[in-house]
């Protein structure tokens, strides 16, 4: 034959259709997987496209080597792993499995067109040896069903490798043996030549591999085997690929617990609302822990279409995690995707972020992590309301900004600003009651748009007395041009305003109570 030596033959099935992502180990995967008992990040990954991990696990059946070694082997520019075996029968057998697992959602991952090549798959021409190499390559299916390698033909190359025939009794499945001819030579060592090469593909997309070296176990004398080996490479894997979305719904507490809650506890400068991590839409763990109940979907942001979206989520995921994946054939032409959230009940009512997100979704870009959503119980709402009353006589100025009529703790409704119930006998008809109302934000967002209103009281109502808006007015400009006038029963509304994160702010308005109001 003339054949170039060290030179291996491209395998048949190292293909991919259209739509595919198409990767195979580079020479680093080969030194990592050699070199770890865990899973590997794989860098032949297709630029992100196939994200891959792969374990490498090696067992022994009817005893282990009395001597051997697994490495890498490089020859020419071609990398592949060499298994030395010194097996202690002619019955021995050792496994290479390949675990494939997908390193963002760390579950398997199921490869189309999983194409692998074995070398320097030999017999012995010494029949005192009575070890013929026999090459088996099988994988799990996403059934569960374990599916044989499909032999790929180099004959035309010079391969003198073929599938093992059904008639050669005790071993298992088709695998690859060397065709023993007159012209057939033991390969030689370290040596990626395609006369001694074998070549399969899998038919189904499979979530792990065999590979399964042993004796052919077809002579009719068995004696000890010497130092055996062979090469294999993996040539060839396809991926559909996958945007994957994911984040929490988390409780964005800061750590403050249901006992601690307060629904009117509007001081952030010192105690439990001192928290940076409180209602700041960030996800602090583990202070901050997630919460289940909501649903999540990934949606046309323009329409607001939702996508046949599938949970790609491990069993074991904390709670409130959620991951969402997508082939890269759904989304057409549409780059515009958003993630809503919602919820049904009454739970965590109160959200600290917005329920939709834009992913900012790039075509090469396939995981996109942390799309978290914040919500908390209702005692931990951002906006705390507090409102005082300060009995008057209607003078015609009230200066409502005085240290004196603002004292913290005031319990003499006719000294100043109290947040004490009126005891009946505070106020008569014709008098003047002024309000404070104060609007405090305790959490680490400003509250945007805000508009305070405050209804006044009327008999119509079920109230004592019907109460109008009264002079003095506090500020001409915190009112809005539909807030109730002068002299009239109505709503008091402010115009809109942001109120930055950790602050609060005063509104002051006048009532005349007891009186009727104006039906002009």
């Amino acid at each position: 034959m003339s054949i170039s030596s060290h030179a291996l033959a491209p395998n048949p099935g190292a293909v991919c259709n259209s739509n595919f992502a198409q990767g195979s180990l580079k020479s680093s995967d080969y030194t990592n997987l050699v070199n770890s008992n865990d899973y590997v990040n794989i860098a032949g990954d297709s630029s992100g496209a196939i994200p891959l991990q792969i374990k490498m696990t090696i067992s022994e059946k009817n005893g282990p080597p009395t001597s051997g070694s697994f490495a890498v082997a490089t020859v020419g520019n071609d990398s592949a792993f060499n298994l030395v075996r010194n097996f202690p029968s002619v019955d021995s057998v050792t496994s290479v499995d390949l675990d494939f697992r997908n390193r963002v959602t760390e579950r398997p991952i199921f490869l189309t067109n999983v194409a692998l090549s074995a070398f320097d798959i030999d017999y012995a021409l010494d029949d005192r040896n009575s070890f013929d190499d026999y090459v088996l390559f099988s994988g799990v299916t996403a059934s569960g069903d374990t599916i044989n390698g499909s032999y790929q033909s180099l004959q035309a190359a010079g391969s003198n490798i073929r599938p093992y025939p059904d008639s050669r009794p005790n071993t298992p499945g088709l695998g690859l043996y060397t065709l023993n001819t007159n012209t057939a030579t033991e390969c030689p060592g370290t040596n990626l030549d395609v006369h001694c090469q074998g070549s399969v593909q899998f038919s189904e997309p499979v979530s792990s591999v065999k590979i399964r070296y042993s004796n052919a176990n077809y002579r009719t004398s068995y004696r000890n085997p010497t130092n055996q080996q062979i090469f294999f490479r993996v040539d060839n894997y396809c991926y559909v690929p996958q945007y994957i979305f994911s984040g929490t719904v988390f409780d964005d507490n800061g750590g403050i617990t249901a006992a601690q809650a307060s629904a009117t506890n509007a001081n952030f400068t010192s105690g439990t609302y001192n928290n940076t991590n409180y209602f700041n839409g960030v996800f602090n763990p583990p202070q901050e822990s997630g919460i289940s109940g909501s649903t999540v979907r990934l949606t046309n942001c323009a329409n607001g279409t939702t996508y046949p979206t599938q949970s790609v989520i491990k069993p074991e995921a904390p709670t409130g995690a959620y991951q969402i994946s997508i082939p890269k054939t759904t989304l057409g032409s549409n780059t515009n995707l958003c993630l809503v959230e919602s919820r049904t009940g009454d739970t965590y009512p109160i959200r600290t972020t917005s329920d939709s997100r834009n992913t900012g979704f790039s075509a090469t870009t396939y995981n996109y992590p942390n799309n978290n959503f914040g919500r908390v119980v209702a005692e931990n709402a951002a906006l705390v309301l507090r409102k005082a009353q300060y009995v008057n006589n209607c003078p015609s100025t009230i200066p409502y900004t005085d240290p004196d009529l603002n004292r913290v703790g005031e319990t003499d409704l006719r000294k100043g600003f109290s947040e004490s119930a009126n005891n009946g006998n505070a106020v008569t008809p014709g008098q003047c009651i002024a309000y404070r109302i104060t609007a405090t934000n305790r959490a680490n967002v400003p509250i945007n748009n805000f508009v305070m209103q405050d209804k006044l009281q009327s008999k119509s109502d079920g109230a004592a007395v019907t109460s109008t808006l009264a002079n003095p007015v506090a500020s001409t400009t915190d009112y809005a041009s539909n807030s109730v006038a002068i002299g009239n029963n109505g709503t008091v509304i402010t115009n809109p305003f942001t109120l930055n994160a950790r602050s609060n702010r005063n509104f002051y308005f006048n009532t005349k109570y007891g009186t009727t109001a104006n039906t002009q």
